[in-house]
């Protein structure tokens, strides 16, 4: 079987490795779960990250020391969790409704380094900068410390019990992402835990920004619906899809863009492509399950394509169905970042007839479900 390419710069390079930020019990305990099993050509960027992980214990120690009473104290705000698959243009999303002054969110820093999310800010944010690429490797978004990111990084550097796990020991991706995303075959104490971990990332962030409502996005979340809403009850969700044809080819782009830089071991093409088909349909079956359950008013859905063609016009029906009144105040904020990337090109594609007609049987589904072509 054919592995997938990784630059060789990449083995000497392990300064965008998440784990960096979690500690080290919980390196070791990934370790230990995974056999042990790193490849010889990441060793050093096994080794990076447990010295960091161990330089940064004392922040941590003393963070948890100080706020631990005050953060448990804190009561969680409103949730606004956006879902949808990966490249499905859930970051532009998350991006453009984090210029509202009124809501908070966990940022690239705080989710990489949750357990020191308070203390150091200005330091912790210089050490995080010089981790990040400039921009985004699978759509050229720009990456800084202070824009919004995925609040599952923060879980992954708090807990086992994370699909982002998957991509660090892609040779168990299977294993995390039915457990830790569908949470097939796991016990109520284990949800318990992943619950307290959650609950605990959301109290930091309300402590922090004062209790303003907290907009998260997540893909992996897609398939958590019931799970979410048994953790946060009075969440909403917004979800947005796009041309399966399109998630699929972009989604390779992500996979190939960030198994070389988390990972730490190989993995087989036909592997990993197997995986992105299975994680799309699985995730997507157990969704239109379980959205059932979601409130009327807890929910919007919309599609990709009309996003992007009247942002503003999707951000308006967002506020108005969430009972939101403030759209005319952060309006002036949407259209500022709107015309900042006015000249961003998203990544064009194309599919041949014989792809065209795998993704095509193997998602059937979606493309009836959300209305698209096969």
């Amino acid at each position: 079987m054919v592995k997938l390419d990784f630059d060789k710069s990449f083995y000497l390079n392990p300064r965008m490795q998440p784990l960096g930020g979690s500690t080290l019990t919980n390196i070791l305990r990934l370790l230990a779960w995974n056999g042990f099993r790193v490849d010889w050509r990441f060793i050093p960027r096994l080794l990076y990250v447990m010295t960091l992980s161990s330089f940064f214990f004392p922040v941590r120690f003393y963070e948890n020391l100080k706020f631990s009473k005050k953060i448990g104290n804190t009561k969680i705000p409103q949730i606004i969790c956006i879902i949808g698959h990966f490249r499905s243009g859930t970051t532009f999303l998350h991006y453009l409704l984090g210029q509202d002054r009124k809501l908070s969110f966990v940022s690239t820093r705080e989710t990489m380094t949750p357990s020191m999310m308070i203390v150091f800010d200005k330091l912790l944010d210089k050490v995080v900068q010089q981790h990040l690429p400039s921009k985004r490797p699978m759509d050229d978004l720009e990456m800084e410390t202070k824009l919004p990111y995925e609040d599952e990084y923060a879980i992954a550097n708090l807990c086992p019990y994370s699909f982002y796990h998957g991509w660090y020991f892609p040779k168990n991706i299977y294993h995390y992402f039915r457990k830790y995303v569908l949470f097939d075959g796991v016990g109520e104490e284990i949800k318990e835990k992943w619950k307290k971990t959650y609950r605990y990332v959301m109290k930091k962030v309300a402590y922090k920004y004062g209790g303003k409502p907290i907009l998260l996005k997540s893909p992996v979340n897609t398939g958590r619906i019931k799970l979410l809403m048994e953790t946060f009850p009075e969440i909403k969700f917004i979800h947005i899809y796009r041309n399966p044809y399109h998630v699929y080819l972009s989604t390779w782009r992500l996979y190939r863009s960030i198994i070389p830089i988390f990972s730490l071991q190989r993995v087989d093409v036909e592997f990993l492509d197997g995986f992105i088909i299975d994680f799309y349909r699985e995730l997507y079956k157990k969704y239109l399950d379980e959205k059932r359950y979601i409130d009327e008013g807890n929910l919007i859905e919309f599609k990709y394509e009309d996003f992007v063609k009247e942002p503003l016009k999707i951000l308006h029906e967002i506020y108005d169905k969430f009972g939101f009144d403030w759209f005319d105040e952060a309006k002036i904020h949407f259209e500022k970042y709107l015309e900042k990337h006015k000249n961003y090109k998203a990544h064009r594609y194309r599919i041949d007839d014989e792809l065209r007609e795998k993704i095509g049987k193997e998602w059937e589904f979606a493309f009836k479900e959300f209305g698209y072509g096969i």
